[in-house]
């Protein structure tokens, strides 16, 4: 990961919103607007006459630039500040008995440097800060009303004494305008950016409120299926060792004992698919399942997977047929692609009453390749179309009562995903269904 391009302080001379807080920004702004203010003072003080004003607004020009680089550059905002505090008190106190007292402009002047201390500084710190204000501006009253010599009006006339206030006024409201509009602007931002921090607060509350739900959800699903699991699995050992006694202690003819090797290879057969889909599932469940892709031509391993579902077929009577032609070579994953299309066929046939048909076939179709198993069977009710690829625990039954769990096509859509493919599916009631696995084709 590129990490960002490292920002020179003159690109951003305020400071980053991120980086800086609201104080340090309005404190970095304020010595930029101070320092121009200076910059205009300086020579009008000295073309008023008022050289000492003149080289003491040169001063703290370079004092501001010291006390920006202390707060931007070395990131020493407190020092800054208070020294910015102190500077601006004494400041205002030699300024006032050196230019005409309270018949210059000192104390608007001073009035701004306190409206930029009081937007600076800590609240802790304002009990201290605006008492020191109040004193230093009644005790310079003070003297000079006791002292008046203290403080000699330095102007040569009314003219520049009218020019002196204006200049003094202009430039204390653009400061003071330019300061409340950038403390507006960052208030705007720091209120839409709380606004839309809860905002997504509240989508994250509503998605792990969604995660809790489905979590509850599952977890309900997962103690139903285990409880349907000890019961469906008590129920056949005991149905088998039912069996196993009648024919070691009872004599049957050999008709009774094909019909009891029926049942037992029925029930044998139905528990072991709903373990092996368990175990599966299981698998993926505690530690995921290890994808290999690889290439593999369907047709010739259809024909190798499904020799068990052909002996099902024909003792139910139904016809299980193949429609396959040449090679079609995709990209999967052997064992899982074999779990999923055994899964399909074996649904195919355990809702397919006798008589009926289910068809396998393979096409080419958009780039991919494509299963198709197709059946005319029971098909499928609205109300289980909507779960049929979710976990919900609850025992199914196929036409000539084939037990399942409701695992296995979960499974199928979660194994074919794993592929990188799709599964889906169309049906009919009492016309039967057709499911759909799509999966890449090899890589050339």
């Amino acid at each position: 990961m590129q990490s960002k391009p490292k920002k020179y302080f003159w690109q951003n001379p305020i400071g980053g919103i991120g980086e800086f807080s609201l104080e340090e920004r309005i404190f970095n702004t304020m010595c930029i607007f101070a320092f121009f203010a200076m910059l205009i003072e300086a020579p009008y003080n000295y073309f008023a006459k008022l050289d000492v004003l003149a080289w003491l607004c040169c001063a703290c020009m370079v004092f501001i630039v010291g006390l920006y680089y202390l707060s931007r550059i070395k990131r020493k905002s407190s020092l800054a500040i208070t020294l910015f505090c102190i500077a601006s008190n004494l400041t205002f106190i030699y300024c006032y008995f050196y230019n005409s007292g309270i018949l210059g402009p000192n104390i608007l002047l001073f009035a701004l440097s306190f409206f930029y201390i009081i937007a600076i500084i800590p609240k802790a710190q304002y009990k201290f800060w605006v008492p020191v204000n109040m004193l230093v501006v009644l005790s310079v009253l003070a003297v000079e009303y006791h002292w008046p010599q203290l403080a000699p009006e330095l102007y040569l006339n009314s003219l520049l004494k009218t020019i002196d206030f204006a200049v003094t006024y202009i430039i204390a409201v653009i400061l003071i305008f330019l300061s409340i509009a950038y403390m507006r602007k960052n208030y705007e931002y720091e209120r839409l950016s709380v606004e839309q921090r809860n905002r997504e607060i509240e989508a994250q509350k509503d998605e792990i409120l969604l995660q809790k739900a489905k979590l509850e959800h599952l977890n309900q699903e997962k103690d139903r299926l285990l409880s349907i699991v000890a019961h469906d699995v008590r129920m056949p050992l005991s149905s088998i060792q039912g069996y196993l006694e009648i024919l070691t202690t009872i004599g049957l003819d050999e008709e009774e004992k094909q019909v009891i090797k029926g049942q037992l290879l029925k029930i044998t057969r139905d528990s072991s698919e709903m373990l092996l889909n368990l175990l599966s599932w299981s698998k993926t469940q505690l530690k995921g399942s290890q994808v290999t892709l690889k290439a593999m031509d369907v047709n010739e391993a259809l024909q190798g997977w499904l020799r068990v579902e052909h002996a099902i077929a024909l003792r139910k009577g139904i016809r299980l047929r193949m429609l396959t032609a040449g090679q079609l070579y995709v990209m999967a994953d052997h064992d899982m692609l074999q779990l999923v299309i055994r899964n399909l066929v074996s649904n195919a046939l355990k809702f397919t009453p006798e008589g009926g048909e289910v068809v396998i076939s393979t096409r080419y179709r958009d780039n991919m390749g494509l299963i198709i198993i197709s059946d005319n069977g029971i098909g499928i009710t609205p109300e289980k179309q909507e779960r049929l690829f979710q976990l919900h625990a609850s025992p199914t039954y196929g036409t000539n009562n084939e037990k399942g769990i409701g695992l296995g096509l979960l499974l199928c859509k979660e194994f074919t995903e794993k592929q990188q493919g799709n599964i889906w599916f169309e049906t009919e009631i009492n016309k039967g269904s057709v499911f759909y696995v799509s999966l890449k084709l090899e890589l050339i």
